[in-house]
């Protein structure tokens, strides 16, 4: 949508900066032609399930054959293309490890998943995941007789953060770990809660109370979250945090 973004990536890519376009894939057809293939550039296309859940959640009937199809324009065209999925309450482990099977037929480069975070002003309140909601149900979508059929799932996290969605491992937020600069400036963390903005780099690092973010510091908006932009961070620290750590997640991420 915004009129300039192909010039906003190319400069990116042209100083190797690593790009991910996120996008619904509604319009990636129709722009596809401003865009060259480039290890640097990845489109991350939102797909949250099959046909008719993927158009249920984004309250619009034929989405899904939309971007299966804009995944599919964009690979034949050497291009990178990751998906990304929201996982709320109630979805089926079956029906999720029915998608990965099919976006891995795709060849998509890399799948994420997320459970989804009960932000103030979504009009749906009640498909939200709890806490150990989010254990449970990750539990069983990562089973291990789960991957084991899913050889061919490549997921684009650490290993570390998928143990942490299982509660094999306990996190805390790095609200620091994924900064966010827009037309409105630099984005106070988290962006979820829509802690209003800051003009300048210095402003956001001096006067953000990082201390009332992550679910130890009791902020009641935090308690359940477990979405991948603040707890993948930690996550990846930690997989580097000793040559142990990283032996460990280089053996996950080889398989």
């Amino acid at each position: 949508m915004h009129p300039q973004i192909d010039v906003i990536a190319r400069g990116m890519i042209e100083r190797k900066k690593f790009v991910y376009l996120c996008s619904n894939a509604i319009l990636l057809e129709k722009h596809l032609n401003k865009f060259e293939p480039s290890p640097y550039l990845t489109f991350s296309i939102h797909v949250d399930g099959m046909r008719k859940r993927h158009d249920e959640l984004v309250c619009r009937d034929g989405i899904f054959d939309v971007a299966v199809r804009a995944i599919k324009t964009a690979k034949e065209a050497g291009f990178r293309v990751t998906t990304n999925t929201t996982v709320f309450n109630g979805e089926s482990p079956s029906e999720l490890h029915d998608l990965f099977d099919f976006l891995a037929d795709l060849g998509v480069d890399g799948m994420m998943i997320s459970p989804g975070y009960s932000y103030a002003w979504a009009p749906d309140q009640d498909h939200f995941l709890k806490r150990e909601q989010t254990r449970s149900l990750f539990r069983e979508i990562l089973a291990p007789t789960a991957t084991k059929r899913g050889k061919r799932w490549q997921f684009n996290h650490s290993s570390f953060y998928l143990q942490f969605l299982t509660g094999r491992k306990d996190y805390d937020c790095t609200p620091w770990g994924n900064p966010s600069f827009s037309l409105f400036g630099w984005q106070k963390p988290c962006y979820l809660l829509n802690d209003g903005y800051t003009k300048t780099f210095k402003q956001l690092l001096e006067t953000t109370e990082w201390d009332k973010y992550g679910h130890k510091s009791g902020n009641p908006h935090c308690a359940d979250c477990m979405v991948h932009c603040g707890f993948e961070p930690t996550a990846a620290i930690d997989a580097v945090s000793s040559i142990k750590n990283m032996l460990v997640n280089a053996r996950a991420a080889a398989g």
